[in-house]
């Protein structure tokens, strides 16, 4: 496929980007909040909009709860989780990831396996709300396997029966069963543990028939390229053959590219990829596929693939985070350094597309935000942009860890920004919407949307929940109780779509 690549040249200098959404003060200390100052972390949302957070200090796995408005939650505390009996877990790579399923805490990660921390181990644990080990995984809440001398997890999705599946890495990469139980499945792949092949994955993704999309790049052993690359496979972990090309697509590149995450959509039958590509200026693009067999959706900009968007004032790029808004906007966030001009520490970036794949130029003149990446006083580099929850009132928070110049180690945040970059109210479109009202709220296992203009009218509704993942789609009627029983408890927005109405409710699910 041809690629086109877009310079956008723009006049306004790196410093003095025009920003129209801004960072909301009243969330920890003027925006932000420190995790801790040692090492990456990651973070996960509940139900009720606090943020559970996980790092290793002092050979232990660290948790804590951190509170709607940034605060730490002082009762909960700082609960410790050993999974290393020697004297630290490796200080780069201890917690990859952690995961919110059937209100338990799953992290993975990798841990030293000898006492001159020359091996290590993978290691999965699973951890109760309230930051005790659940002893009934595992052994006694955690089970490490050696996958030899570096062996470490990068991603996990779990199953609706509990089955954990991670993504891991030792001189090639690997899917690895563990059953609900935390023991491992020696019944997938070959004792558990199913081979990839000779792509570089960075994402890996459980549809709902079960299947696994994973993502990332794949040299063209032509061109020494590495090329954006996608693959699907079965239950079992054997190619999908009706997807793409015999189970995989590669898309041909003339520079480096790889599929950095993703957004599926079932109600259209589509999946959003987002693309990092390099060159003489780091770039952005997006493309659309369906589900079904990986073709691209021709209606989505030229063909299903936008553009290459490069800036001619961020030429070091790293796009990593995407999210789909409920009124179809595309939110992408992730860093930015301009080390051409200046010795300028890695910061966070953030632009917006329109749902057809165009930019949005309507917040920002430039097409893109720049944010510090903490208070003035510091000088974290925005490395690592792992999360992007966007919450029910459309503002948003970023989790993202990053090295201090020349100090040793990581330090890790949260911050958050306000909801008018988001445009999550600008959803309404007709003078009749104050005549729409939600009851009960909060809601039982049915919700009615009231319309005294419209009568017992139909429309088309889709259910996000906090993270901005569609959760729930149908169509219903004014007046009707609509049935919701199969959402957990949380916080979320239906947007409620007829000829003439477009706009977005808010409700709390009991």
């Amino acid at each position: 496929m041809k690629k086109y690549y877009f310079l956008l040249l723009l006049a306004i200098s790196y410093f003095t980007t025009a920003q129209t959404f801004s960072l909301d003060a009243s969330f920890g200390e003027s925006g932000y909040r420190k995790i801790n100052s040692t090492t990456l972390s990651d973070a996960i949302m509940l139900p009720d909009g606090q943020f559970m957070t996980a790092y290793n200090s002092s050979s232990h796995i660290n948790i804590n709860k951190i509170n709607q408005n940034g605060v730490v939650d002082a009762a909960f505390g700082t609960k410790i989780i050993d999974v290393d009996s020697y004297s630290s877990i490796n200080e780069s790579e201890s917690v990859k990831k952690m995961v919110l399923h059937n209100n338990k805490i799953i992290i993975i990660g990798r841990a030293n396996a000898n006492p001159t921390y020359s091996l290590y181990n993978m290691f999965i644990v699973r951890v109760n709300l309230d930051g005790t080990l659940d002893t009934t995984f595992g052994t006694n809440g955690f089970t490490k396997i050696s996958l030899g001398q570096n062996g470490t997890a990068d991603d996990i999705v779990v199953d609706d029966a509990g089955n954990s599946y991670v993504l891991g890495y030792d001189m090639g990469d690997f899917i690895v069963k563990f059953n609900a139980n935390g023991i491992k499945d020696n019944s997938f792949g070959t004792n558990g543990i199913l081979a990839l092949g000779t792509f570089n994955p960075i994402k890996l993704y459980r549809q709902n028939d079960g299947k696994f999309l994973l993502v990332g790049s794949k040299k063209n052993t032509s061109t020494n390229i590495n090329e954006s690359y996608i693959e699907r496979r079965l239950a079992d972990g054997t190619y999908d053959t009706s997807f793409g090309n015999n189970g995989s697509i590669i898309m041909p590149s003339s520079t480096q590219s790889a599929v950095t995450n993703f957004e599926y959509d079932y109600s259209n039958n589509s999946i959003l990829l987002l693309h990092y590509a390099s060159g003489g200026y780091d770039s952005v693009f997006l493309s659309k596929i369906q589900i079904s067999d990986g073709a691209f959706v021709t209606g989505f900009s030229n063909g299903g693939r936008t553009p290459n968007y490069s800036f001619a004032n961020a030429p070091t790029l790293y796009i990593s985070q995407i999210k789909v808004l409920p009124n179809s906007k595309i939110l992408v966030m992730g860093n930015v350094s301009n080390f051409w001009t200046a010795n300028i520490n890695t910061q966070l970036f953030s632009m917006r597309f329109n749902g057809n794949g165009t930019i949005d130029y309507s917040t920002s003149s430039n097409g893109y935000q720049i944010f510090n990446t903490t208070p003035p006083s510091t000088g974290v580099k925005a490395e690592d942009v792992q999360r992007l929850f966007v919450l029910s009132d459309g503002s948003f928070v970023l989790s993202y860890s990053g090295s201090s110049g020349g100090v040793y180690g990581y330090s890790s945040y949260l911050t958050k920004f306000t909801g008018g970059f988001l445009g999550v109210n600008d959803t309404a479109v007709d003078t009749g919407q104050s005549s729409l009202a939600l009851y009960p709220n909060p809601v039982g296992n049915t919700l009615t949307i009231q319309n005294k203009n419209k009568g017992n009218d139909s429309f088309e509704y889709r259910i996000f929940d906090v993270s901005g993942k569609m959760v729930q789609n149908g169509s219903s009627q004014f007046n009707t109780e609509t049935h919701v029983q199969e959402l957990q408890k949380g916080n979320y927005i239906i947007q409620i779509k007829t000829k003439d109405i477009r706009q977005s409710l808010k409700f709390i699910k009991n």
